[in-house]
């Protein structure tokens, strides 16, 4: 029996090599930013650092995304 997409996707997300690869580009993005000088290293707001890294990741498959329909209805779920 073929698998659907939707089982196709839920394989994807459980994928432990894409899970590492997520977060070591996660770790790398926050390491640039904690050198690129944006920020002081001593005091600065860590969820935002947390969170521009995931953006800054996520840009890689957006893409230019952020301005369909099919985001901006995601995003409000």
């Amino acid at each position: 029996m073929e698998k659907s997409y939707y089982q196709g996707t839920l394989e994807m997300i459980e994928n432990a090599n894409r899970k590492q690869e997520i977060m070591d580009k996660w770790e790398a993005e926050c390491i640039r930013l904690l050198r690129s000088g944006a920020i002081d290293r001593e005091d600065h707001n860590r969820g935002l650092l947390f969170g521009v890294a995931l953006e800054n990741v996520a840009d890689g498959w957006l893409c230019g995304e952020r301005t369909t329909k099919a985001y901006k209805n995601l995003k409000h779920f």
